[in-house]
């Protein structure tokens, strides 16, 4: 998987990770992709949109 940059609200600063895991959430007009993985400044989960699938 190719690196994603991520934002860690805790420590306030990103990082880059290519383990992270992707799952869809169902709106009003699509599905949208996120990554989620875990913080290696803080351990918290981080989140970010990948984007939309239509």
């Amino acid at each position: 998987m190719p690196k994603l940059k991520f934002f860690d609200v805790k420590a306030k600063e990103s990082f880059e990770t290519d383990k992270f895991t992707k799952f869809e959430r169902k709106v009003k007009g699509g599905t949208i992709v996120f990554a989620q993985t875990k913080s290696p400044l803080t351990g918290i989960k981080a989140t970010r949109i990948i984007g939309r699938k239509k």
